[in-house]
């Protein structure tokens, strides 16, 4: 058994190694308008349990849009990968009907499509759990840090087919609109996917809970301006390590003026540079929060920190509050720029 998973695991390396060789690129050759199904990687899927989405958008391999989605955890069942380039007679499909456990996941897709039960995807939101069905993405690029096939089916022939079996979000029509018109539009598309609510608010699809986020509705998103969890500072935690002291010991003199500082990030905080941001600030008596542009979340909330996509050279604002405010605001301004 140890053995043929070890092949699935090479298998399906070896898929995503080939990827972008499987993509077509001609020098010179007339801007894509639509995606491509007689060559690529596609990955089909029965229902894709997430906890921790944030879904971004990005630039692929080559040089056009792509949406990426990054996944702490995921369950996949009845999972197909599927790579093929009808030019040359190739096909190839690896398939694990049962639940495949992926953790540290980033795929960069050109199409995707799948039903959701409950609140839609919006790019650079983030979701602490979220159930996918009926999913089907054409890959760009795919990197996950754990993977494990249990029930491996692979099989090589020419006429693997690529070609969705339903309306898809095809990426790729879309590469000439601006930035601004490419997220609206994609935002639209992506809440097409989803289905209302049920008319008691809650949400008919969850993650089972289990460890980080546990006790949160499927679907539902840190957001700074909430009300539920996550958005009010937490509170005090016996076990949690006492708060380093005051220089001298005494409360400052200008401890409720709020403390204020714009950094620019030296490094991009991903999910788990977030985690010990999250861990490090929760060691000060204070209330920090961390503002992008509109977009604003408490410093203590995992998944609203991981859902501002804070990127290398993005410039954040810091505001504070408390008894340790400026202790937390420099500490944090170090972490952030790298110091």
């Amino acid at each position: 058994m140890k053995l043929l998973r070890g092949i699935g695991r090479v298998a399906l390396l070896l898929l995503i190694a080939l990827t972008p060789g499987l993509l077509p690129f001609s020098k010179g050759a007339a801007p894509v308008h639509a995606a491509d199904w007689s060559q690529g990687v596609v990955i089909r899927a029965d229902r894709i349990e997430i906890k921790g989405l944030l879904p971004l958008l990005a630039v692929g391999s080559d040089g056009k849009p792509v949406l990426r989605l990054i996944a702490g955890e995921a369950k996949v069942y009845g999972m197909t990968m599927a790579a093929a380039n009808r030019a040359h007679g190739w096909g190839m499909e690896i398939a694990d009907g049962g639940m495949v456990p992926i953790r540290g996941l980033q795929v960069d897709a050109t199409a995707l499509g799948f039903r959701i039960k409950g609140l839609p995807i919006q790019i650079g939101d983030s979701i602490p759990s979220i159930v996918l069905h009926e999913v089907f993405m054409k890959v760009d690029r795919l990197d996950a840090k754990e993977i494990d096939l249990h029930g491996l089916d692979m099989s090589t022939r020419p006429e693997v087919s690529l070609t969705p079996g339903a309306p898809v979000l095809d990426l790729r029509p879309l590469v000439k609109s601006s930035g601004e018109e490419l997220e609206d539009e994609i935002n639209r598309r992506l809440r097409e996917m989803a289905t209302e609510p049920s008319e008691d608010g809650e949400q008919e699809d969850a993650v089972e809970p289990d460890g980080e986020g546990e006790g949160r509705d499927s679907n539902a998103r840190s957001d700074p301006g909430d009300s539920g969890p996550g958005s009010d500072p937490k509170p005090d935690d016996p076990d949690q390590p006492e708060p380093e002291p005051d220089e001298g010991g005494e409360k400052s003199a200008d401890s409720e003026v709020p403390v204020v500082e714009n950094v620019k990030l030296g490094k991009t905080i991903g999910l788990v540079r977030a985690r010990e941001l999250v861990k490090a600030i929760k060691n000060y008596d204070a209330t920090v929060t961390i503002k992008k542009g509109r977009k604003e979340a408490k410093a203590d909330d995992y998944w609203a920190v991981v859902g501002l996509g804070l990127l290398r050279g993005t410039e954040v604002t810091l505001s504070a509050e408390g008894r340790q405010s400026r202790q937390a605001v420099d500490a944090l301004a170090r972490f952030l720029a790298g110091r």
